[in-house]
């Protein structure tokens, strides 16, 4: 389902994927569950849980990052560009969580 991309490296350390998670869900709801983003270490199900409960409002911060990106031109590269993004969180959210925000995002770009 996910293609390769080059807009992020393939793997990033947790705490660069943390920061991104925080920026997703948004940072102010990440800190009010977690702790402060440079020093919490929460745990996979915590995560997922999170993820959950914030599908709707991560689909969104995908869109709003793709459409500043100037890499994404297109649906194609829209698609490229969600695709990279949802790899390089993958340690973080489940293949069925992914799919929800692939198709989420597809809903929200697919006039670009």
């Amino acid at each position: 389902m996910l293609r390769a991309s080059c807009y992020h490296p393939a793997v990033i350390p947790r705490r660069e994927q943390l920061h991104q998670l925080a920026r997703l869900v948004g940072a102010d709801v990440f800190v009010a569950r977690f702790g402060p983003i440079d020093s919490s270490e929460p745990d996979a199900d915590a995560l997922r849980k999170l993820i959950d409960e914030r599908l709707d409002e991560i689909a969104a911060a995908l869109v709003n990052e793709a459409a500043a990106s100037d890499d994404v031109i297109d649906p194609a590269s829209a698609q490229a560009y969600v695709d990279d993004r949802l790899r390089t969180l993958d340690d973080l959210i489940t293949p069925d969580q992914a799919r929800q925000l692939l198709t989420a995002f597809v809903g929200k770009t697919s006039g670009w």
